[in-house]
């Protein structure tokens, strides 16, 4: 159906796609853009919600490069795209934002009336964050010449030499793992410095997932807690999903390392406990 296809009754077409919603345009177009921004306005589009990534102009070191996170709902992408605006795109997709990609050519078939009500967008672009194992590798982006100091990598490291201790004083989020006593686990947390804390909550800087859990995750499975972790961060205020995580086992290796550097009795006896009918990977 298209916009120009009326519905069973006769008095309701659909609306087009692009009306009323922001847009980002990033590439060489081949339609001159004065004649675009026309185009598009006149399918509804406020040219006050028209963004041009420019393909002239030199954006300063740091300077924010649209698409814009909250509020854009389509980004399209021409021949020659800003690589950076690219890098934008994916980094609002990282924190649950999800604009509409579409093509040049995709553009010109809503501008002439070829649509349907799948290619519809909701008004408001709400936040919806969708784990998969690639946020356990993640590295920040580096967007023209910024690089993100204020955002963490992941997974946690872990030196191995014991010089640094990647846990103190930080916030760690360590749900029920199947078959451990996690009372054992959130005491060697805080033997170490951290905060072990039953629940997620926005000031968690560290998840810890059991090795099951990440196992699930690498073969695209989503568990409870998972699904636990997405609704609260998709709940909240945040707009930034900025969380390291770490494994069970990573975690459990460097404990142990780090007993044989630094004597402590009680987190060794602690290990011994976990350590019965576990076999650390």
């Amino acid at each position: 159906m298209s916009s120009q296809q009326l519905d069973l009754f006769g008095e309701t077409a659909i609306v087009n796609p692009l009306s009323g919603k922001r847009i980002c345009l990033t590439g060489i177009f081949r339609m001159p853009q004065k004649e675009l921004n026309a185009k598009l306005k006149a399918v509804g589009v406020d040219p006050k919600f028209i963004n041009w990534v420019s393909d002239t102009r030199t954006y300063k070191e740091g300077e924010a490069i649209p698409p814009v996170k909250e509020s854009t709902h389509f980004f399209i992408v021409g021949s020659n795209p800003n690589e950076d605006s690219l890098k934008r795109f994916a980094l609002n997709e990282h924190d649950g934002f999800h604009a509409k990609m579409i093509s040049e050519d995709k553009l010109y078939e809503y501008l002439a009336g070829r649509f349907t009500d799948e290619d519809l967008v909701p008004d408001i672009v709400e936040k919806k964050l969708d784990l998969d194992y690639s946020y356990y590798n993640w590295t920040p982006p580096v967007i023209n010449g910024k690089t993100f100091v204020t955002r963490v990598a992941s997974p946690l490291s872990y030196d191995p030499e014991c010089r640094s201790n990647p846990i103190t004083r930080q916030e760690i989020y360590v749900p029920d793992f199947p078959g451990v006593d996690m009372n054992v686990i959130r005491q060697l947390i805080g033997n170490l410095g951290g905060y072990a804390n039953k629940e997620f909550f926005d000031e968690t800087n560290i998840v810890m997932l059991s090795d099951s859990t990440l196992e699930k995750l690498k073969q695209g499975i989503k568990d409870d807690v998972i699904l636990g972790i997405e609704n609260r961060y998709n709940n909240s205020n945040s707009k930034i999903f900025n969380i390291q995580f770490t494994s069970e086992s990573d975690f459990i290796k460097w404990a142990k390392n780090r007993m044989e550097k630094f004597s402590d009795e009680s987190s060794k006896a602690l290990m011994a406990k976990y350590e019965v009918g576990h076999t650390v990977k």
